[in-house]
C-alpha cells in the first residue's frame, strides 16, 4: 500500500538509485582531513573519531524528521540523505539548495560526517562541493546559527570535521552552495555525533490520521502502539498493525488483509512522530532501498474504529502469533543507549509478557536478545545476551518461575530486515519470544 502519491515517487527513484537502542556506528569508508572553515566551525586539525557505537542524530530511524518541501515530487527524496545508507543519494536541481533537519529534541552537535561518493545517481560531479550547516533552538525558519563551513571532496565518503564552537539545537540546515561542476546537486549521507537527551512526546500518539489512501487509526498504551488502516480514497485494502514505542519512534508489523479479514501482506515499518503528536512521518524498507516515505497528520485526538474490524490488541497478537508461529518479535521493550539496563516505559510490554506466562502456565519460552550489525559480532553477542536476561530477570521478579523461562542472545545472526540502511537496523533491533 502506498500512502501518499508522493510516497510512489520517492519510492521509484530511489529504486533508480540503487541496484541502539544501538545507534549507527562510525562510516568505515576512508576519513578525509577536514578542510579548514571559512567561519566558525571546523579547526584545521585532524578530527576526533567517533566512538565504535555512536547516536547519529541526524538519522530518521533515531527520531529526525524532514517535513516535505512544497515541491516534494521535484525535490527527489531528500530523506535519502539520512536514511543510514550511502547506497541511495538524493540528487535535486543543479543550483544551490537548503534543507532543514527537525531533530526530536535539542541536542549539541559535536561533529559532522559526509558521504560524497554521488556515482551511483547523478554524478560524482554532482557531489556537494561549498556547504555551511547551521543549528536553531527557535523553529525550523528562524533563530540560526551557523556552526560550519567548508568543503567536502569529490566523491569521497567518510569525510569528518570537528564543530569548534558547538552550539544546542532542534533544527538542523544544511545550505549547499555549489558542487563539483556536474549538472546537478547531490548527496549520499549527512551524519552528526554529539550529546542529546531522549525523546520525549508531549502527548501519546493516539489518535486518527488521514491521508490520500485512507485512515490510520492507532492506539498508544505506555510503548504499545496498534491499530489499524481504514482504506478510502485510492486504496482498497484494509490493514492492521501492531508495534512498540520508543521515544518518538514506533517500530510496526503493518499487515495488509483482504477483505474477508485474511492476512495478505506483512511489512515492516518505522514511524517517527513529530513532537507534538499531531502528525508522523513514515519509512518503509523494500530489499536495500527506503520506501514509503512521506507526513501523515492526525485529524482527530481520539481513534476510530474500523468499520467491521478491531484494532489489533498487542497482547492477542502476541500470544496469537506465538501460538501459530512458534514466536514473536516484541517492540516496545527499550534499553539504556549501549546497555542491557531496562528503561521503565517498558512495564507496559513487559507486563503483557507476563500475562502471557500467567495465562498459560504450561508455556514456556526462550527470550532472544537480536541487534543489528553495527559493532563486532562478540560485541553484539554479549550485549543482546546480557538485554535477554535482564528481560528473564525482570520476569522472575514479576513472580514467574525462571525454570520456565531461557536468555539467548542472538546478536546479528538473523535479521528481520535489511541492514543496509537505519530504518532495516532499526527494526532488526528487537526482543523476540521463542516457544520451548
Amino acid at each position: 500500500m502506498r500512502l501518499l502519491p508522493v510516497f510512489l515517487a520517492a519510492c521509484l527513484f530511489a529504486a533508480t538509485a540503487c541496484s541502539r537502542s544501538e545507534a549507527p556506528a562510525a562510516s568505515s569508508a576512508a576519513v578525509a582531513k577536514p578542510a579548514v572553515a571559512t567561519t566558525p566551525g571546523t579547526d584545521a586539525q585532524e578530527p576526533a573519531t567517533p566512538p565504535a557505537i555512536a547516536p547519529n542524530l541526524l538519522s530518521f530511524a533515531n527520531g529526525t524528521i524532514m517535513p516535505l518541501p512544497a515541491d516534494a515530487l521535484l525535490v527527489t527524496a531528500p530523506i535519502l540523505m539520512i536514511d543510514g545508507s550511502s547506497i541511495q543519494n538524493w540528487v535535486g536541481d543543479g543550483k544551490p539548495q537548503s534543507f532543514v533537519f527537525e531533530l526530536p529534541e535539542a541536542a549539541t552537535l559535536r561533529m559532522l560526517e559526509f558521504d560524497n561518493d554521488t556515482s551511483g545517481m547523478g554524478g560524482v560531479d554532482a557531489g556537494i562541493k561549498d556547504l555551511t550547516v547551521e543549528v536553531s533552538t527557535t523553529s525550523a525558519t528562524e533563530g540560526f546559527q551557523q556552526v560550519f563551513a567548508g568543503s567536502l571532496a569529490k566523491g569521497v565518503n567518510g569525510q569528518r570535521f570537528d564543530i569548534a564552537k558547538p552550539v544546542p539545537g532542534r533544527w538542523v540546515r544544511a545550505n549547499f552552495a555549489s558542487n563539483h561542476g556536474g549538472e546537478s546537486y547531490s548527496l549520499a549521507e549527512l551524519r552528526a555525533f554529539g550529546d542529546a537527551p531522549p525523546a520525549v512526546l508531549s502527548t501519546d500518539a493516539s489518535g486518527s490520521y488521514e491521508t490520500a489512501w485512507g485512515t490510520w487509526n492507532i492506539t498508544q498504551a505506555g510503548t504499545t502502539i496498534s491499530g489499524c488502516f481504514q482504506p478510502g480514497g485510492l486504496s482498497t485494502q484494509p490493514a492492521t498493525f501492531s508495534g512498540g514505542m520508543e521515544g518518538n519512534i514506533a517500530r510496526i508489523r503493518y499487515i495488509e488483509t483482504d477483505d474477508a479479514g485474511a492476512p495478505r501482506e506483512a511489512r515492516a515499518l518505522l514511524l517517527v512522530f513529530a513532537r507534538d503528536g499531531k502528525r508522523f512521518f513514515t519509512a518503509g524498507v523494500d530489499g536495500e532501498s527506503l520506501s514509503d516515505y512521506g507526513e501523515v497528520k492526525r485529524i482527530a485526538a481520539s481513534p476510530a474504529t474500523c468499520p467491521g474490524r478491531a484494532a489489533d490488541a498487542p497482547a492477542t497478537t502476541m500470544a496469537d502469533t506465538l501460538a501459530k508461529d512458534g514466536r514473536v518479535a516484541v517492540y516496545g521493550i527499550n534499553f539504556d543507549f549501549d546497555s542491557a539496563t531496562l528503561r521503565p516505559e517498558s512495564t507496559v510490554v513487559l507486563e503483557q509478557v507476563a500475562g502471557l506466562l500467567r495465562d498459560d502456565p504450561a508455556l514456556r519460552i526462550t527470550i532472544e536478545g537480536h541487534t543489528d550489525d553495527v559493532g563486532g559480532a562478540a560485541y553484539n553477542d554479549a550485549l543482546s545476551g546480557k538485554r535477554a536476561n535482564s528481560v528473564k530477570d525482570w520476569l522472575v521478579a514479576a513472580g514467574i518461575d525462571g525454570a520456565r523461562l531461557e536468555a539467548v542472545g542472538k546478536g546479528a545472526g538473523s535479521p528481520v530486515a535489511t541492514n543496509g540502511n537505519d530504518v532495516g537496523r532499526a527494526q532488526n533491533r528487537r526482543v523476540e519470544l521463542a516457544r520451548r
